[in-house]
């Protein structure tokens, strides 16, 4: 085995168990992990010895053994045969809960407090590590990189860190060292230099995309966990794109945006009903206009009860503990059940843009907490009496508050943007169109941080103008607060995809996010999305929504100051933008506070598959224009050459290689020997198109095309379909 084998062998496993500790928090269990990775090598030893498959079969048998009792920390004295202690049934247990755990848990976990999290990571170790070496040992070097592509890639989908495809250049980088030490041939060395320099180009290119918003996204576990072996949430009814609210964040700290739904005590019901809530609209007492949702949970691991807004009542399906909360959220003292059914109805009114115009900005004592900038300081209603002299009061009265003092540009900033805005519908209107189109903001998964003391959302509207859809709808709620207008920030899940046949929509976490609810006495709370590119509302007023009515908004906002044009150019461009899903987020719903859910971004293995296929077809194109540039000429003899080098590369990416003084006599018997074609037209034409007299090179020439084409296509006829998609993909032609 050559030397450089181990070293490529070495360098795999330490890659594959930095991916995977990346995993674990805490002491590094260096002894384990230097243990774990030497037994994964002893069969590519057995390998690289040339024992028989039952020996290398055994070894692994063995080493597989003594690694799982390191990584479960049961000796391995408890596997002989009768035994009173057992063995491999604590080893499956560990194995099946700590696939389970997973699932349950944010990364990086605690390799103390989950232990059987810490063996199977060391299990993943070994199996992979093992598998590269082996094939590495058998001189598969292309079988390896593609382990180590899935021992790399696997968890960095689970924990991707801050820059995920920047230390997924990083692993290419490691892989690309792999594959050039494990290269064979009886040239090492020959094309360093241009394999180095493409490599490096390679990783350069993967370096800079890791930082383009494009495909620089996050994806983390948080306080919703997706079991990966069920389904996901189910719901019947209605065929109307609805919005799913899982929760409300209804108090503004001034930092960020948190739950405060004051539940009840948990009691026994199997019907929750919300009429007498005080914020239902007369009108949601009619059950005419209720929208019915069969829900049937497949995998979502939380509490709430999720449904459309403004629920009026759900049946629970059982009669197990529920704690009601404010704005018709439903609380379960533990979590969803797969297989779980209820049935709620909501009330979701239809109501068109002309209709919110005309409703009043004069609110009831009942949404003073709907108007709190900070926990109990309520700025003036819309349609308050000399409202801006009293804001200049209250900033004025409170000029040593940190907090409210950072929220006076905001303010400003909200009155410029809604201009003479004379109803809360068109100033709801106007934000919502700034935020996702005219006020210039960037949607980043990976927003930069302010370097100043101002509140994260201040920063986001005034400095960075980058974020998520929590920065988004956290943003639009605190101006419209600022001007007087209820609103709240809802989580939960867009609509999903609509199965026909079934009348069914099924949601995922993919379909997480969080979006802004405005109340309009008369109507309750209606929904506004500010996040760009988002939005697939069945709704009349919507700027976002499939079913917006241009018509309607044109002639109810003419008659106000609002910079019309303005807000209907905005809804021009956002109306038929496409919606994007979005990733669960770990660090809450609020931006300073609990649970979060982010947008999603291209997925890991679309991107990885895009850079293959890229790559693929520039491969291609290369040989391609190589071959074209080789033949490009009129001189005979040059002719000739060239199609002794076009048949010599051919040679070369089936792993034929010839000396670079082997004569055109050598070269037709190896393609008669090894493809059991008759190469002697072709030698014979080449020979005469270079050697002969000028009248008959060019004619020779001519011939000799015609059959080196002949001859490739023979040639391929005694490929395999495998031999033939590695000739297509190797460069050996383009050094040869």
């Amino acid at each position: 085995m050559p030397v450089r084998t181990p070293i490529a062998i070495g360098l795999a496993g330490a890659l594959i168990a930095a991916a995977w500790l990346r995993l674990e928090s805490g002491a590094l269990p260096l002894p384990d992990v230097v243990l774990v990775l030497g037994l994964a090598c002893l069969p590519a030893i057995a390998q690289a010895l040339r024992r028989g498959p039952f020996v290398v079969g055994a070894v692994f048998g063995l080493a597989l053994l003594v690694a799982a009792s390191v990584a479960v920390d049961i000796p391995l004295s408890d596997a002989r045969p009768r035994s009173d202690r057992d063995f491999f049934g604590p080893l499956f247990d560990a194995v099946h809960q700590g696939f389970l755990d997973f699932y349950d848990t944010t990364l990086p976990f605690d390799r103390l407090e989950f232990a059987f999290m810490h063996s199977l990571i060391l299990l993943a170790i070994f199996g992979f590590t093992a598998s590269a070496a082996f094939l590495l040992a058998a001189g598969r070097p292309i079988a390896a990189g593609a382990v180590l592509l899935v021992a790399a890639g696997w968890p960095a989908t689970l924990a991707p860190g801050s820059r995920p495809l920047a230390g997924g250049a990083l692993v290419l980088a490691g892989i690309l060292a792999i594959l050039f030490l494990a290269r064979s041939g009886p040239r090492p060395v020959r094309g360093v230099p241009s394999a180095l320099a493409a490599g490096v180009v390679l990783v350069a290119i993967a370096v800079g995309a890791s930082t383009t918003d494009a495909v620089a996204k996050r994806a983390f576990l948080g306080w919703q966990a997706w079991d990966i072996y069920d389904a996901p949430k189910r719901v019947r009814e209605p065929d109307r794109k609805l919005y799913w609210r899982a929760t409300t964040l209804d108090e503004y700290t001034g930092l960020g945006w948190r739950e405060s739904l004051n539940p009840g005590p948990a009691r026994r019901a199997a019907e929750v009903d919300f009429s007498d809530d005080p914020l239902l609209p007369e009108a949601a007492l009619d059950e005419e206009g209720w929208v019915e949702q069969n829900v049937v949970v497949g995998a979502l691991s939380d509490n709430h009860l999720i449904a459309s807004s403004q629920v009026v009542k759900i049946e629970t399906g059982t009669g197990a503990p529920v704690q009601e909360a404010e704005s018709g959220v439903v609380l379960l003292p533990r979590s969803l059940r797969t297989g779980q059914r209820y049935t709620a109805w909501s009330y979701v009114p239809d109501v068109k843009p002309s209709e919110l115009e005309e409703t009043p900005g004069v609110y009831g004592p009942e949404l003073d907490r709907y108007l709190e900038i900070l926990p109990g300081l309520p700025f003036p209603a819309w349609g308050a009496e000399r409202r801006g002299e009293l804001v200049d009061e209250i900033f004025d009265e409170r000029f040593g508050n940190f907090l409210l003092g950072s929220h006076v540009d905001v303010y400003r900033k909200a009155r410029e943007i809604v201009g003479e805005a004379k109803s809360p519908y068109a100033a709801a209107l106007a934000l919502e169109a700034w935020l996702r189109s005219r006020g210039g903001f960037t949607y980043n998964e990976q927003p930069a941080q302010s370097l100043s003391a101002e509140p994260p959302l201040v920063a986001f509207l005034l400095r960075t103008k980058e974020g998520y859809c929590q920065h988004f709808a956290g943003a639009m709620a605190v101006m419209l607060r600022l001007l007087g207008v209820p609103a709240r920030v809802a989580a939960g899940f867009s609509n999903g995809e609509y199965n026909e046949k079934r009348r069914e929509w099924t949601v995922t976490d993919y379909d997480a996010h969080t979006w802004v609810e405005v109340y309009f006495p008369g109507y309750g709370w209606i929904p506004f999305d500010p996040t760009p590119g988002r939005g697939q509302l069945t709704a009349a007023y919507s700027s976002v929504s499939e079913a917006f009515d241009r018509r309607d908004v044109a002639d109810s906002l003419t008659s106000s100051d609002i910079a019309g044009s303005f807000v209907l150019g905005a809804i021009q461009q956002e109306a038929l933008r496409a919606i994007r899903p979005e990733l669960l987020g770990p660090g809450g719903f609020g931006i300073g506070g609990t649970a979060a859910a982010q947008d999603e971004g291209p997925s890991i293995a679309f991107v990885a598959f895009l850079v293959v296929l890229a790559a693929v077809a520039a491969l291609l194109a290369v040989k391609l224009g190589r071959r074209e540039l080789r033949f490009a000429t009129g001189d005979s003899r040059a002719l000739a050459s060239a199609c002794r080098r076009d048949l010599v590369g051919f040679l070369a990416d089936q792993r034929l290689g010839l000396s670079p003084s082997a004569t055109l006599e050598e070269v037709g018997e190896i393609v008669e020997r090894e493809f059991v074609v008759d190469a002697g037209p072709f030698v014979r034409s080449v020979s005469l198109a270079r050697f002969g007299r000028p009248e008959e090179g060019e004619r020779a020439a001519r011939r000799a095309r015609r059959e080196l084409r002949t001859l490739r296509r023979q040639m391929r006829r005694e490929l395999r379909l495998l031999d033939r998609i590695r000739g297509a993909l190797s460069v050996r032609s383009l050094t040869a």
